[in-house]
């Protein structure tokens, strides 16, 4: 199929079911089923491999939310019922790189069993920055925030907690709040005792559960909130972000979506129009680590996401977050989870 792209478009979303006869025995993981061109004229400017178990799935599975690495994005938005099987719509995002212009988009189907079905196309441009802790096109899940203290993040991390303190105070169901905060500090706690914490962590997770008890307006909570929270959470986030903290949500934003690509400090100070030597002092100000150690442990707390969750190869999940030598990944898994990546894929 091919439609018209809008001039300067940076971002492409396919809305449809990806993809029915994809699953297990009929596709083995990493067959490319598809691939979608921009193309400028006659001329191919920007390709996009379509991979089973990265950019498609199958459509008889459950809801998912996947950031892939390589510039693109796979989201359930809604279902539909066909020949009574109920199947998953998503949203196939995919980043255009920097500097490319094209007119045109073609998607060709590469012969494979998958059978697509795409109801729109969509672009958008560059989302200019505004609050530092808006994340643009939606928020940050609950399954990120422990990975946000791993890495010492504090600007993903601060992110989640003012969407936490944003559904406390707009509650009407004080129960509810109370369990999305003892949630969210659960995580908290989880990921201090991971770190090396003490044993007083269980006590506090306790100590906050009776102070909700004795709680009953919203206000009160996010008080609570801020208290509890920031106390386990401090000693693992670098130091507290300051006027340049937007430009390094972009940052932070740009590496979540390319991890997987060749990326460098020069590349992401060039996207952020800052020289290298800043953004490396501002990024280790606000992470409190250099740009590479951070890149490398994302990438394997991806690929230990990839691995336990979905079951691929030790080698697959190397080469799907960046990885060029199995060797070096496999010795950089040990080092930071303290078990070979084998392991981490049979617990």
């Amino acid at each position: 199929m091919e439609c018209a792209a809008p001039a300067g478009a940076r971002r492409i979303h396919v809305i449809g079911i990806f993809c029915q006869y994809a699953g297990s025995g009929q596709e083995a993981p990493g067959t490319m089923g598809a691939t979608l061109h921009g193309m400028q004229g006659e001329n191919l400017v920007f390709r996009q491999d379509l991979v089973l178990g990265q950019h498609y799935r199958d459509a008889e599975g459950d809801p998912i939310l996947q950031i892939n690495g390589d510039g693109s994005s796979l989201e359930t938005v809604g279902q539909v019922e066909i020949e009574g099987k109920e199947l998953q719509v998503d949203a196939l995002t995919i980043d255009v790189p920097a500097g490319l212009t094209f007119d045109t988009i073609r998607i060709r189907d590469l012969g494979s069993p998958a059978s697509f079905t795409i109801f729109d196309i969509f672009f958008d441009a560059p989302v200019p920055h505004g609050c530092p802790f808006h994340r643009a096109g939606g928020g940050i899940p609950l399954s990120e925030v422990a990975v946000a203290l791993r890495m010492g993040d504090r600007v993903k991390f601060q992110r989640a907690f003012d969407q936490l303190k944003a559904a406390l105070g707009k509650s009407s169901n004080l129960d509810e709040a109370r369990g999305q905060l003892l949630t969210f500090f659960a995580l908290v706690t989880s990921a201090s005792l991971e770190a090396g914490g003490g044993r007083e962590m269980h006590w506090r997770l306790l100590d906050l559960a009776r102070e909700l008890e004795r709680k009953g307006k919203a206000s009160e909570l996010v008080e609570l909130a801020q208290t509890y929270i920031f106390e386990v959470a401090a000693p693992m986030l670098g130091e507290a972000a300051g006027p340049s903290a937007y430009l390094i949500d972009r940052a932070l934003a740009y590496v979540e979506r390319n991890f997987a690509r060749n990326l460098t400090d020069a590349i992401v100070a060039e996207e952020l129009g800052l020289s290298t030597s800043h953004f490396r002092f501002l990024f280790r100000q606000a992470t409190g680590q250099p740009f590479h150690k951070y890149l490398i442990g994302l990438r394997l707390e991806k690929a230990r996401r990839l691995l336990v969750e979905q079951k691929i190869t030790v080698s697959q999940a190397a080469r799907s977050v960046g990885f060029s030598g199995l060797a070096h990944f496999s010795r950089a898994f040990q080092q930071r989870f303290e078990i070979s990546p084998s392991t981490a894929r049979r617990s």
